[in-house]
């Protein structure tokens, strides 16, 4: 499911990992062709997707990285 708004991608990514730390995978691609990046957090259960051609949008998804990075080490 492709979220729109970003708050709400970020909050479904969060409390996903939080519910299966263990078995949730975090992916980031780009696509040159059309200049989006296109995030996915998936538990194999349930999937949350963002998709974005937007440069400003770029600072979120280091934010994002950063915290979910924090939560997996601790």
């Amino acid at each position: 499911m492709y979220f729109t708004n970003w708050d709400e991608f970020q909050k479904a990514a969060e409390e996903l990992y939080e519910a299966a730390p263990d078995r949730t995978r975090y992916v980031s691609g780009f696509r040159h062709t059309d200049g989006e990046l296109i995030l996915k957090v998936t538990d194999d259960r349930t999937v949350v997707k963002f998709k974005t051609n937007q440069a400003a949008d770029l600072k979120k998804f280091t934010k994002l990285n950063f915290q979910l990075m924090c939560k997996m080490q601790n």
